[in-house]
């Protein structure tokens, strides 16, 4: 294999890449597809949650197969199952890729359903609840382990720039965290998908291909900054092509394209801020009328952020037995003290009414 390495982004290139119009936007991204499956010799794979992200992801990477390699390479495309899906996405993960098939006739897709080891309640109770964010979630974790390390100087606000100022990266308005009759972790996502995709991976040597975005967080700017869209670099090697992409992007390009994507979203309209339009969707910003976000149905990263109707809510409304599961059951465990899941379900009332998120 030619010896491919990450292309750091400098400050110009990444204005200049996030400003891209769409359409550039696009063929930068089959670029970048190009080049890791190249690097690979097609040895890939589009970890495919059903979400609006790698719905476009997949729809890139099977329309780049199709147009610019002859014979095509096969698509692997890979779904975790972790049993925390919205019905929804679940049968949507199937319709699409049965879409893509008839779209494409001519590139072999195989859809990978993909099941982890631990069920969601074991992983709670081992580790504990995903609130605020991962960034947060792991600095408490993380801090509780070493109260004297770097984590636990961040949780404090202890933690210092090198000419003597508060660091950016201090976290203490949720040093309260800390005192949370519960445990606290980011580790359920590297459990139940993380752990997972990296068996699938031994086992078919093949390269993940993702559709994270650089916007979506400070720990993803700074990494696609560090690395370029495509890391070849370290342990694990992954092809990012959407870095540069935005949520209106893929919005925007969803319908553009005329690409399906999942019920569990509602309609993608046009919304000036006070009215909303089907139509004329072209140069407008653009909102899902249903759920915002997918991934975990149970997750709570974010959910302090949302204003209006927030996930809890908008669960209780559209899935009320998942609902049931996530916020009822839990209970003290009389070994250590601690906040619980329980064979009635995971008890999130307690956890969210510890950090003021609404749930009714």
């Amino acid at each position: 294999m030619t010896a491919w390495h990450n292309d750091p982004i400098s400050p110009e290139r990444a204005k200049a890449l996030l400003a891209l119009p769409l359409e550039d936007k696009v063929l930068t991204s089959w670029e970048k597809i190009d080049q890791w499956y190249t690097a690979w010799g097609g040895k890939c794979y589009v970890s495919f949650s059903g979400g609006k992200d790698s719905t476009v992801l997949a729809y890139l990477v099977a329309r780049y197969l199709a147009s610019y390699r002859t014979p095509p390479w096969p698509m692997n495309l890979v779904f975790v199952n972790t049993g925390l899906e919205y019905p929804e996405i679940q049968h949507f993960v199937n319709d699409y890729a049965g879409w893509l098939r008839r779209e494409f006739p001519h590139v072999e897709i195989d859809l990978a359903r993909l099941r982890p080891k631990m069920h969601i309640r074991q992983v709670v109770e081992r580790y504990g609840y995903s609130i605020v964010s991962k960034e947060v979630a792991n600095c408490v974790w993380l801090a509780r382990r070493d109260p004297d390390g770097t984590r636990a100087k961040r949780i404090r606000g202890e933690l210092l720039t090198p000419d003597g100022r508060k660091s950016p990266y201090c976290c203490d308005n949720w040093e309260f965290l800390m005192d949370a009759p519960f445990r606290i972790s980011s580790e359920c996502c590297r459990v139940m998908k993380k752990r997972t995709l990296h068996r699938y991976e031994s086992g078919t040597k093949d390269k993940p291909i993702v559709a994270t975005m650089a916007t979506e967080g400070r720990q993803r700017m700074q990494t696609w900054r560090a690395s370029g869209c495509n890391a070849f670099d370290g342990k694990c090697p992954m092809g990012k092509p959407m870095s540069f992409w935005s949520e209106q992007d893929v919005l925007h390009y969803l319908v553009s394209a005329e690409i399906p994507y999942c019920s569990v979203y509602g309609d993608i309209v046009a919304s000036d801020g006070e009215n909303e339009y089907t139509s004329t969707l072209t140069e407008q910003p653009l909102r899902c009328t249903g759920c915002q976000r997918t991934g975990c149905m149970f997750c709570g990263f974010g959910a302090h952020l949302e204003k209006g109707e927030n996930r809890f809510q908008r669960m209780k409304r559209t899935h009320p037995k998942h609902y049931d599961f996530c916020i009822g059951g839990g209970a003290f465990d009389p070994a250590d003290g601690l906040w619980k899941p329980t064979a009635k379900g995971l008890g999130y009332a307690r956890v969210l009414d510890f950090i003021g998120v609404a749930y009714e």
